[in-house]
């Protein structure tokens, strides 16, 4: 025997024989460092008199779990139909809502069949990075199939439910509904790929490869095997290291003869066999045996007891309110909220007093912000910014004279809330910056959704600047063209027949560009020429169109 066969079989004598004397893990304590025969019944660990397998060497620190996990969320993917596209950016809205409240333990509640290999990357991607600081859970319940189970292995630890299975993802076409077969060298190039990927994640959080790998393809065979002396098991791909050669009793062999009793390792059964072309598929009590799970809990309180959750987990799952928020913040819907909210503060401008219009562009923004706030998206100071700019613009229109200070301000608090809320997923007390993967995504998606909607606003105000006032009804929602040159005063006794071209007055109402000018004793409306006017100014008379009088400031020697 080798010096490293002593030295197991040292160490896995010493670990039997505490056995019978071992206490339960004490919480925080990882049980896959402990042999699976010592596993205690009432930590919800299916155990196994077969023997121990060795500690589960991970390629990534287990991000930290705190003894009590105070806030705690559940991310469910139990997709009838499979995993899509919209349960990747449903998982997106939900991993980004988690990041924002804290989370220091998310559980991917599964029940899937399996689905999409892009959205099923897409996942992997957001637990691996996105999620890298927090300790994930999945919690196979009662199925993680093909997709499920590549999404399980990103998760820092997999444990599952009684009569669960989890496995069977070798890549599948299908097209309009029917399985399509793949021809053997574009299942060869899409197999390695899942390989690659698969292994990837097995090794990160310390899984077999070669039990996840056989999930993928139907040519690899997996034994579990045991050591006599030390009674340590194995899961070994028979055809690598010469594992043929030193393994007794495995099936195709003779009858047991004087060499394979001097062999250190015994069969126990064929997980898998290659020439069934099958694909490893494990209940919950192979997966304990396999060393692929360490834990089965009974039921969600069950796993909740076992991490010490003091306050009820937040259930993110995917129902209609769901569904609505989805479709709510989609990119689509914002461009066209923001079209209409433009089009509809443009007809308000061209409206006297405040009307339909004014309340359909609140609607617009109250929607936009509020889907956004639902999920987290948007925060309270963002809102409030926003509308602090619509306060600036506002005076800067009514009140303040020209353009100046009070409307850049305005413009910028808006845009900055505009894209603070929509388009930047930053927490409360972060300034609004993407800085991951998954911001960057939200960013460019926000930002498209934004400019497009307001490239749409300006088209659909210039094109109701041209038409709206000459359709029938809808022209009485803006206001009327000043009267042609060739117009004549409603009365021959009006004000405005006694002023004439050249006359002076002084501006009493300012004009913006239409005001109350005074001429002697009369008082009629005028028209800046270009300029806002402010009251006091004095003014002449350069052009009188019919009732319309155009003014202009007085400049003194």
């Amino acid at each position: 025997m080798t010096g490293t066969g002593q030295f197991r079989a040292v160490v896995g004598a010493i670990l039997l024989a505490t056995v019978a004397a071992a206490p339960p893990p004490a919480r925080g304590e990882d049980a896959t460092t402990r042999p699976a025969a010592t596993q205690p019944v009432s930590e919800g660990v299916r155990t196994t008199d077969e023997g121990w397998l060795a500690p589960r060497v991970r390629g990534h620190p287990a991000p930290a779990l705190p003894d009590e996990v105070a806030k705690a969320f559940v991310i469910t993917i139990r997709d009838p139909d499979g995993i899509t596209l919209t349960t990747l950016e449903s998982i997106k809205r939900k991993a980004t809502l988690c990041k924002r409240k804290g989370a220091q333990l998310v559980i991917i509640d599964l029940n899937t069949p399996g689905g999409r290999s892009d959205a099923m990357e897409g996942i992997c991607d957001l637990i691996r990075k996105e999620l890298a600081d927090t300790y994930t859970v999945a919690y196979v319940n009662p199925r993680a199939i093909s997709a499920g189970a590549i999404i399980s292995l990103a998760c820092t630890e997999i444990v599952m439910a009684p009569g669960s299975r989890i496995g069977d993802s070798m890549p599948i076409m299908i097209i309009g509904g029917k399985l399509v077969p793949i021809p053997d060298k574009e299942r060869g190039k899409i197999e390695t790929d899942a390989r690659t990927l698969t292994r990837m994640l097995a090794e990160r959080n310390g899984h077999n490869p070669a039990l996840c790998e056989a999930m993928i393809t139907s040519t690899r065979e997996i034994w579990r095997i045991r050591n006599r002396k030390t009674r340590e098991i194995r899961i070994v791909d028979p055809d690598a290291k010469n594992w043929r050669r030193l393994v007794a009793d495995w099936p195709g062999t003779e009858a047991t003869s004087e060499a394979d009793a001097k062999l250190d390792w015994e069969f126990l059964v064929a997980v898998d066999r290659k020439k069934d072309l099958g694909l490893v598929m494990l209940t919950d009590t192979e997966a304990v045996k396999c060393g692929f799970v360490d834990r089965v809990f009974a039921d969600t309180d069950a796993l909740a007891k076992h991490y010490n959750i003091t306050t009820a987990p937040v259930v993110l799952e995917d129902n209609w309110s769901e569904g609505l928020v989805g479709f709510l913040t989609s990119p689509a819907l914002v461009s066209i909220l923001m079209t209409l909210a433009i089009m509809c503060v443009y007809m308000e401008l061209n409206t006297p007093g405040f009307g339909v219009a004014g309340g359909l562009a609140v609607a617009c923004f109250a929607v936009l912000f509020g889907s956004h706030f639902l999920i987290g998206l948007a925060h309270w100071w963002e809102i409030g910014l926003f509308v602090l700019g619509l306060i600036l613009i506002g005076l800067e229109i009514f009140v303040i004279p020209g353009f100046g200070i009070a409307g850049i301000c305005g413009i910028t608090c808006c845009v900055i809330g505009l894209m603070a809320s929509i388009a930047v997923p930053n927490a409360p007390t972060e300034f609004p910056w993407p800085k991951t993967d998954l911001d960057w995504s939200w960013f460019a998606s926000g930002l498209y959704a934004l400019g497009l909607g307001f490239a749409g606003g300006v088209i659909a105000a210039v094109v109701l600047a041209q038409f709206l006032p000459k359709i029938p009804l809808a022209n009485r929602l803006v206001m009327g063209q000043a009267h042609a040159a060739t117009d004549a005063p409603a009365t021959q006794d009006s004000p405005i027949m006694h002023i004439r071209v050249g006359d002076t007055g002084t501006v009493e109402t300012m004009c913006r560009p239409v005001g109350k000018v005074r001429f002697g004793k009369e008082l009629c409306d005028a028209t800046a020429d270009g300029t806002t006017i402010e009251v006091g100014a004095k003014v002449r008379v350069i052009e009188r169109t019919g009732n319309q009088l155009i003014v202009k400031i007085v400049k003194e020697a």
